[in-house]
């Protein structure tokens, strides 16, 4: 038992990417399991060790060892199905939220997965992956493209928690630099969202992946957070929405069949509707004022009416006249 005790930590400290050596291994089985044994005994188990699995040397001296690179993962106790399916929905939903560097380790894990799920070709589970979807109901924008050594550069600054030097194309159109203190990462849609603070100041920005044109890593400066900032807080906030101002108690008719699903997914908790003798929807609710409201209310076009705040509604009115007056004057010419 020792020695399959000894032989099994052994294969767990094998990487899948770089080597370790025999003294290496001889010193972690001491220090992190009080394993006590000799280099020689070290060198045998490797040797017996490479005969039964896809362990490869270097040949180096110290000898090195890793797992050859179409090494599936091992583990004890093996997979089980579910836990492969877990695997394949990640590598199929989640891949672009991981450093590529990780997205390596984990390659012998999605290559298991895949295994077990062709041996379970009859169960249940190997069939899940074809029956679940996501589908985004704006827009489907192709993605625009990321510098991948950029964006290598980007979650190892992030990960590390380093700011960098970044070679930025503004959305103004000009380059500019900057000095990133990284926050955190947002995915929305096919774009990358950096939130971070620039140079000296304080105050949470975004920046987009694709607009970055290189970065420099500033190993002697540490990424400070700000005191009281989450991620998360950031996001509930309405930062993504593009906010205008503060809350607002937003009045609006819809009319008839218009919008029956507010019944079912409510805009927000607080929220109040109203059948009207006319057979239209009065929806009363306080939101926050930003543009994706203002995008959410426009895809409506005429089947609502913005009743309240009254400067809201002058904004919709305002559109709908200059709206008007550009079709009317496309069909008189």
């Amino acid at each position: 038992m020792d020695t399959i005790t000894r032989q099994w930590l052994i294969l767990r400290m094998v990487p899948r990417r770089g080597r370790i050596s025999t003294p290496e291994i001889l010193t972690r089985l001491s220090s992190e399991y009080n394993i006590d044994t000799t280099l020689r005994t070290v060198q045998r188990d490797m040797q017996d060790l490479s005969l039964t699995f896809p362990l490869v040397c270097d040949k180096n001296r110290p000898a090195g060892w890793s797992w050859s690179k179409d090494a599936i993962a091992f583990e004890i106790p093996s997979m089980d199905p579910l836990a492969a399916l877990t695997f394949k929905l990640v590598q199929d939903t989640m891949t672009r939220m991981l450093p590529r560097a990780a997205l390596a380790s984990l390659d012998g894990y999605f290559c298991a997965a895949e295994t077990q799920l062709k041996k379970l070709a009859c169960s249940p589970l190997s069939h899940w992956p074809d029956k679940v979807r996501t589908v985004s109901r704006s827009l489907n924008f192709t993605a625009p493209s990321v510098n991948e050594t950029v964006l290598d550069s980007l979650y190892d600054a992030l990960q590390h928690e380093q700011c960098f030097e970044l070679d930025y194309h503004a959305r103004s159109g000009k380059d500019k630099k900057y000095v990133v203190n990284p926050l955190g990462l947002v995915f929305v849609d096919n774009l990358i969202y950096l939130v971070a603070t620039l140079n000296d100041h304080d105050d949470p920005m975004q920046l987009l992946a694709h607009r970055m044109k290189s970065i420099r890593l500033l190993p002697d400066r540490p990424a400070v957070t700000p005191e009281g900032f989450t991620l998360q807080g950031y996001i509930d906030s309405g930062e993504f929405g593009y906010p205008l101002g503060g809350m607002i108690k937003l009045k609006a008719l819809f009319d008839k069949g218009a919008a029956p699903y507010l019944y079912e997914t409510k805009i927000s908790p607080n929220q109040k509707l109203t059948e009207q003798a006319d057979g239209k929807l009065l929806l009363e609710v306080t939101v926050r004022d930003d543009v994706q409201l203002r995008w959410w209310l426009n895809g409506f076009g005429q089947r609502i009416e913005v009743v309240e705040p009254a400067d809201l509604r002058d904004e919709f009115v305002q559109l709908a006249e200059e709206m008007a007056e550009k079709y009317l004057h496309t069909k008189t010419n």
